[in-house]
């Protein structure tokens, strides 16, 4: 094995999975990888469909910073812990992909003098991102955009790599092989509802509105519903009313790339990675951004995708049946701008995000082959 490499990060699937595209391409190259991510983050079916991955789980931190004492003490706990981790395994180089679970990984890895990089998904920087800028060997975002979030000392480690994603969900799937899955081969369009790797409720509701409210417009048109496991039992069961449509109804989709074959056109959160995903299948969207991220991050990122004509954004506040509907059959029902979006989405999504990483990270940090 070549020199280990740890990847750092947790709290949501959009932290996790592009960390798992980064063992990948790290894996397939040679190098001995560990994937680090905060205790309970094992939830992710995706950690463990990756052929012999290692997860390990750091001691829980206390994420509210207002309780100080147990604040620092648990920080420092998961300092220590990954300091351990690191010169037990001989780890050469951190990267952080962002969530506060990384930020112990990246003070460890700076006391013991390790190279770390930073990873940051969306428009707008986290917290860790900005807090360890300037310690950081190189910076990779997701959108050019985030440029101008840095001041200039940062601003030259920036390199604008995009989002890595998961070999898994770029695996070609021919649309009726896709259709056929989902028991919609007799659709005439398929809609992909989707809200992140913890579900939406505000989408689910407006999805069962929607069906309610147009009963005629859904008759040959499916729907791929990616609930989350909070509220699925809540929708399966009101979904037991419902026949005029063709739904596929689950917590989570774990052969995401045949949901993304299959679509047409997805209502989703404005979260980087989906939004990468769909970008690299070429999926127009309808993006309602969560209104409560952190510096409003979701509503940066969705005006990006707009600004480029790959996708149409609502807010959470405006996104009722009735407007969401409007908007969505009238690109349903204009197959001209559907394949101009589509056009669109391609252009911004980055296939190879992940090799441009890590090939910048080997030769930078000089990893022994």
């Amino acid at each position: 094995m070549k020199t280990p490499v740890l990847i750092s990060g947790g709290g949501t699937g959009g932290h996790i999975m592009p960390g798992i595209a980064l063992y990948e391409e790290l894996k397939s190259k040679g190098y001995e990888v560990f994937l680090l991510v905060g205790t309970g983050d094992v939830k992710f079916s995706s950690l463990n469909s990756v052929e012999n991955i290692q997860v390990y789980n750091a001691p829980t931190m206390w994420k509210n910073i207002v309780n100080f004492p147990v604040f620092t003490i648990r920080f420092i706990s998961a300092m220590l812990w990954t300091m351990k981790f690191i010169a037990k395994n001989n780890i050469a180089a951190v990267i952080g992909m962002g969530g506060y679970v990384s930020a112990p990984s990246l003070v460890a890895a700076m006391i013991k003098k390790i190279p770390i990089y930073l990873c940051e998904q969306n428009v707008v920087p986290g917290m860790v991102t900005n807090f360890f800028a300037k310690r950081a060997r190189a910076i990779f975002t997701t959108f050019e955009a985030t440029t101008t979030y840095f001041d200039v000392e940062s601003t030259g480690k920036i390199v604008h790599a995009g989002n890595p994603i998961r070999k898994q969900v770029l695996t070609p799937v021919e649309k009726d092989a896709a259709l056929k899955r989902f028991n919609m081969i007799h659709c005439k369009k398929v809609i992909l509802v989707i809200g992140g790797s913890q579900g939406a409720l505000k989408l689910n509701e407006l999805t069962y509105d929607m069906l309610v409210s147009y009963p005629d417009r859904f008759a040959d048109v499916g729907i791929i519903w990616s609930t989350g496991t909070y509220s699925y039992q809540q929708f399966k069961e009101k979904l037991h009313t419902i026949k005029h449509a063709s739904i596929y109804l689950a917590p989570y989709i774990t052969d995401v790339e045949n949901s993304y074959a299959a679509c047409d056109i997805a209502i989703s959160r404005a979260g980087a990675g989906v939004m990468m995903e769909l970008a690299a299948w070429g999926i127009p969207s309808i993006l309602i951004p969560y209104p409560f991220a952190a510096k409003d991050h979701q509503k940066k990122n969705a005006q990006e995708f707009v600004k480029a004509g790959a996708a149409e954004m609502i807010n959470n506040s405006d996104a009722t049946a009735q407007v969401v509907a409007t908007l969505l059959f009238d690109l349903l029902d204009n197959e001209t701008l559907l394949r101009k979006m589509s056009a669109k989405a391609k252009s911004i999504a980055k296939h190879n995000a992940a090799e441009i990483i890590i090939n910048y990270i080997i030769k930078d940090s000089d990893l022994k082959k």
